[in-house]
């Protein structure tokens, strides 16, 4: 009887990670996708856009390393989409080899970027974004990124608009 019921365990366990996997691959997707959208809010300078992503306390965290030591700035999300919401240079911001992490309502989203302003190269790092699950889709709570002005290796995208 045991080994019928490790069995049943085992083929339960076969059928069940399949599922398992599509829906986290489904989700991770759509964290990606929150993401990519503050992306295009940003580049619409739509602050209402990026406060429709944002949960209310959400966070930014910059950091850049300079001969001072590691450098920090903090900021609000009521700060970031006001800051962006206004008229100014052309603002593109792109991600690849995003890596996605999920459990239950709450993901990580880990991916290398790079960052230009008006069509020139601005800096390069990588965003750790948190979001959770809300009613409507992934929120981003927090977002805590490297700014780097140099040494940044080519993006495997190409350059902007090419």
């Amino acid at each position: 009887m045991r080994k019928f019921g490790a069995t049943w365990l085992l083929a339960a366990a076969i059928l069940v990670t399949p599922a398992v996997a599509a829906a986290q691959d489904d989700a991770g997707a759509g964290a990606v996708a929150a993401v990519q959208a503050l992306f295009d809010a940003m580049a619409a300078r739509d602050g209402d856009a990026i406060r429709g992503l944002l949960t209310e306390g959400a966070t930014f965290v910059a950091t850049a390393e300079t001969a001072d030591g590691v450098q920090v700035r903090e900021s609000t999300g009521a700060e970031f989409a006001a800051s962006i919401g206004q008229p100014g240079p052309a603002l593109l911001e792109r991600m690849w080899d995003p890596h996605v992490m999920i459990e239950g309502p709450i993901a990580v989203v880990w991916t290398p970027y790079d960052f230009h302003v008006d069509g020139e190269f601005s800096h390069c790092g990588i965003d750790a974004v948190s979001l959770v699950q809300a009613g409507d889709g992934w929120k981003i709570s927090s977002i805590a990124y490297t700014r780097e002005t140099e040494g940044c290796e080519p993006s495997p995208l190409g350059p902007p608009g090419g």
